[in-house]
């Protein structure tokens, strides 16, 4: 028979014991969970009249998965509250086997799995098309990235490159895998909020007025925000990001030699109807 829950409708948005360290750290690594709504972008150029669609698209994504992780925690802490685990990579079946035994366990494992390789399509078929656009354009090698296959007209080459990177997950823990994409992003969003402000800057040289709490107070915030919660991931995610991070600067010194030119541009183009990628 399913466990009783343990605690009040109201407890998992109160706790005695949570502080802003904690609050931290686990941000850093809930963050994940809300990331790759923006990832749809990548098939921006298949899509029926891109221009209505896709930003439809991002805030739906958005909305709705915000909405079902939230409704997704709130009852797994009235189910097990504390959010501590013996084995924090099999935590979510234990709490399926306490809300409804060994036979919503068996289907919510198999749930899992048909749910893990959908994302992992997805992930793979948008890092692929985006490989392709950059190879494309000239921002990486054309050769190997821009190659479209005569048989399947896809990029095959970025598909198993992306598909080969990927399998590194299985070397990795829940906790490690998930930091590394955090440091991805959280790098990226603080050089975002960052850009605005450089926007900001150039724009008033050039006696271009902007509001400067939008441009300028609310992009540092968010700089900062994003900067402290790298300080939260796992060390090993960090040094990984780091590697990667410096192999990605050595290649655009590459192609921008020795950053005395600009970076190639991607270059997106649209269609009235869904086409496939073509050269």
């Amino acid at each position: 028979m399913p466990a009783r829950w343990p605690c009040s409708g109201s407890a998992p948005f109160f706790s005695d014991t949570a502080g802003i360290s904690g609050i931290s750290a686990g941000a850093a690594i809930a963050a994940y969970s809300f990331l790759g709504f923006d990832a749809v972008t990548t098939l921006t150029e298949e899509t029926i009249n891109p221009r209505k669609t896709m930003p439809r698209a991002i805030m739906l994504i958005a909305l709705i998965g915000g909405a079902i992780f939230v409704l997704v925690a709130y009852t797994t802490t009235l189910v097990h509250p504390g959010g501590v685990f013996e084995n924090s990579s099999s935590a979510a079946f234990d709490i399926a086997l306490t809300i409804g035994g060994n036979v919503f366990g068996a289907i919510f494992i198999a749930g899992l799995v048909l749910g893990q390789f959908a994302s992992g399509l997805a992930a793979q078929a948008g890092g692929a098309r985006l490989l392709y656009a950059m190879g494309r354009d000239g921002v990486l090698p054309r050769r190997i990235f821009g190659a479209i296959s005569e048989r399947y007209r896809t990029p095959v080459i970025s598909i198993v490159i992306t598909g080969v990177v990927g399998l590194i997950a299985l070397f990795l823990d829940v906790a490690t895998s998930t930091s590394f994409i955090n440091f991805g992003a959280f790098t990226a969003f603080t050089f975002v909020n960052l850009a605005v402000i450089a926007f900001f800057v150039r724009e008033r040289k050039a006696g271009i007025r902007h509001n400067v709490w939008l441009y300028v107070v609310i992009p540092a915030i968010g700089a900062v925000v994003d900067a402290w919660l790298l300080t939260q991931l796992d060390v090993n995610a960090v040094t990984l990001g780091l590697v990667w991070l410096a192999v990605g600067v050595v290649v655009l010194a590459f192609l921008t030699k020795g950053f005395r030119k600009a970076p190639p541009e991607l270059a997106f183009e649209e269609a009235e109807e869904a086409v496939l990628a073509t050269p």
